[in-house]
């Protein structure tokens, strides 16, 4: 092969895959689903991304913690302080993120769950050199650069949630635990799984409470009906 048809090819191709993109997203979004559905079989729901995302979650989130102690040199207590902040304010996001997006839009993440929905125990996951990317840049940006004390811990403090709540997750659909808590709340999520508006919580049910969107029988039924009366 010459110089020249390397040259070709090089570019050719991304020229052709950029056609596909322009003929994908020049379609209605409910058509765009199984190009949707390619991607995230490809990276999302494959085992070894689902797997790795077990070690480099927690490993970015102690990561974090350590950069403000060693590097820093804050405060240890502090910093675990800030940490522990961070985990409370993952459950905000886990409620946040299950319910308007996970549930909402034209998103990937919106066709992820889906699936997730459809097969609870596809090996389905975000990839995860997102959530780990994510995570790092926060710490450039932050820690690195505008050296602000105590965010690095705050975000490891999220990264260590989301690990909890992959974890938590995986064993409500993989396992059978005995612990009466555990039950609980894992009946919480499988009425989600049926009732797709109510109890987005999946590691806690506070925020379902603050936010009324526990599952009462009573009230749902209600709420239910009055909802087909104004469709009719």
């Amino acid at each position: 092969m010459t110089s020249l048809d390397r040259l070709y090819i090089f570019y050719r191709v991304p020229r052709e895959r950029f056609r596909q993109l322009l003929a994908i997203y020049g379609r209605k979004p409910e058509d765009r689903l199984p190009d949707a559905r390619t991607f995230l079989n490809r990276f999302a729901a494959h085992k070894s991304n689902y797997l790795l995302g077990f070690i480099t979650d927690p490993a970015t989130a102690l990561f974090l913690i350590a950069w403000d102690i060693s590097a820093l040199r804050i405060n240890v207590i502090a910093a675990l302080g800030c940490f522990g902040f961070g985990l409370v304010a993952w459950t905000l996001l886990e409620y946040g993120f299950h319910r308007f997006v996970y549930h909402k839009g034209n998103t990937l993440a919106h066709k992820g769950h889906l699936m997730h929905h459809e097969s609870p125990r596809l090996l389905l996951g975000m990839p995860w050199y997102v959530t780990s990317g994510f995570f790092l840049l926060m710490w450039y940006i932050f820690a690195v650069r505008l050296r602000v004390h105590f965010a690095a811990s705050f975000f490891g403090g999220i990264a260590a949630g989301y690990f909890y709540y992959c974890s938590v997750h995986h064993v409500q659909h993989h396992f059978r635990v005995a612990n009466v808590w555990f039950r609980g709340l894992t009946r919480h999520h499988n009425i989600h799984h049926r009732l797709q508006d109510v109890n987005f919580g999946v590691t806690n049910r506070f925020w379902d409470r603050v936010f009324g969107t526990q599952y009462r029988k009573e009230e749902y039924k209600l709420n239910h009906a009055a909802r087909l009366n104004r469709n009719n």
